[in-house]
C-alpha cells in the first residue's frame, strides 16, 4: 500500500507538472503571479510572500510557496503618456520527490487610454528548475525510481500578460509556460502553454465594497479549473470572501489592511474525495502604498492604486 502510493504521487507529480501551473486559492493577493501587467497598477514598493498547503494529511502532499516584489520607476523614466515597473518573482512546487523552482524578472508599461481606462503590458523573463530527490528504501528497490534521483533540469521560461482596467473593473489575460519544452525525468513529459482569462468587478454600498471576481486556467493537456470568488470589503479594512473551485473545493478566506502590512488566509473545503484533503493558506505584503492595484477591489483612484488588490 505505501508504495502504491508512493507511485501515485509520482506519477502525479509528473503530470502536474507538465500540464498545469500551481495555483493559488486568494489569486487576487498574489495577482503579479499569474500575470506580469498587474505589475504597472502598484506605484511603490511592494513585497509579498505566501504559502499553501494541500492534501494535508498524504506524505508528500504539495506544498506551494511564492515571494515577490514591486518597484515603480521614478518619474525621471517615465512620461506622460506611460509609466514602467520592474519586478522579481520566486516560486517553489514540491510534490513528493519533485521541486520545480522558478525565478523571473519581470517588466511592465503601464499607458492611460482613456479618462476611463488603463492598459498595462507586461512579461516574466526567467528560469524553471526541476529536481529529485528522495530517501529510503524505494531508490533501492525500483531501479527506475533510482535512476532519476538527483536529477536536475533547467529551462528557459516566458510569460507575456495584458491588463485593462478602470475603477471599477478590469479584465487580464496572460500566457504561461510559452516556451515549449521536454522535460526528462525517467518518462518524456512536455510543457504546455498555460492560459489565465480572469476578470473583477467592485461595487460600493455605504461602508462596504463588493467585489466579485474569476480566474481560470486551461491548456490543451487537462481541463480547464475555474475559479469563482466574492469578497465583502469594510471600511478598507478587512475583507471576507467566498469561493468555489468547479467542481474541487469551497474556498474562504480572509484579509486584513493593517497600513503597510496585509496579511490573508484562505481554506479548501474539498467537494471531491479524488482531489485530495483539506487546504491551507497564508499570504503576507508589505507595502508603502495606501492602497493596492488593479485587481484588489479597494475604492481607491483609478490610476494610482487602481481597482483590486
Amino acid at each position: 500500500m505505501k508504495k502504491c502510493l508512493f507511485l501515485y504521487f509520482l506519477v502525479l507529480s509528473f503530470v502536474l507538472k507538465a500540464q498545469q501551473s500551481e495555483q493559488y486559492s486568494q489569486y487576487s493577493f498574489n495577482n503579479f503571479g499569474y500575470n506580469p501587467a498587474f505589475l504597472g497598477t502598484i506605484q511603490c514598493v511592494d513585497f509579498r510572500l505566501g504559502s499553501r498547503a494541500q492534501w494535508l494529511g498524504f506524505e508528500g502532499a504539495p506544498v506551494s510557496s511564492f515571494i515577490s516584489m514591486q518597484y515603480a520607476l521614478k518619474k525621471k523614466h517615465n512620461n506622460k503618456s506611460g509609466k514602467h515597473a520592474v519586478g522579481l518573482y520566486v516560486n517553489q512546487d514540491e510534490v513528493h520527490l519533485t521541486t520545480r523552482t522558478t525565478v523571473k524578472l519581470a517588466y511592465a508599461y503601464t499607458t492611460r487610454l482613456s479618462s476611463k481606462y488603463t492598459l498595462s503590458t507586461g512579461v516574466f523573463v526567467g528560469v524553471q528548475q526541476y529536481k529529485t530527490g528522495f530517501k529510503g528504501e524505494m531508490t533501492t528497490n525500483d531501479p527506475v525510481l533510482a535512476s532519476v534521483e538527483g536529477s536536475v533540469l533547467r529551462y528557459p521560461d516566458i510569460m507575456p500578460g495584458v491588463l485593462l482596467y478602470s475603477k471599477s473593473v478590469y479584465w487580464s489575460f496572460s500566457i504561461n509556460q510559452l516556451f515549449f519544452k521536454s522535460i526528462n525525468l525517467g518518462q518524456d513529459q512536455k510543457q504546455v502553454n498555460q492560459y489565465y482569462f480572469g476578470a473583477g468587478q467592485k461595487s460600493l454600498h455605504g461602508d462596504w465594497t463588493i467585489f466579485k471576481s474569476f480566474l481560470l486556467r486551461w491548456n490543451v493537456m487537462a481541463p480547464p479549473s475555474l475559479d469563482l470568488n466574492m469578497a465583502w470589503l469594510y471600511r478598507e479594512s478587512v475583507s471576507f470572501g467566498l469561493g468555489y473551485r468547479v467542481g474541487e473545493s469551497a474556498i474562504a478566506n480572509v484579509k486584513f489592511n493593517l497600513g503597510g502590512l496585509k496579511i490573508g488566509y484562505a481554506f479548501d473545503y474539498p467537494l471531491n474525495k479524488l482531489i485530495g484533503n483539506y487546504g491551507h493558506e497564508i499570504m503576507i505584503g508589505f507595502s508603502n502604498c495606501s492602497a493596492g492595484g488593479a485587481g484588489s477591489g479597494s475604492r481607491v483612484k483609478p490610476y494610482v492604486c487602481p481597482a483590486y488588490n
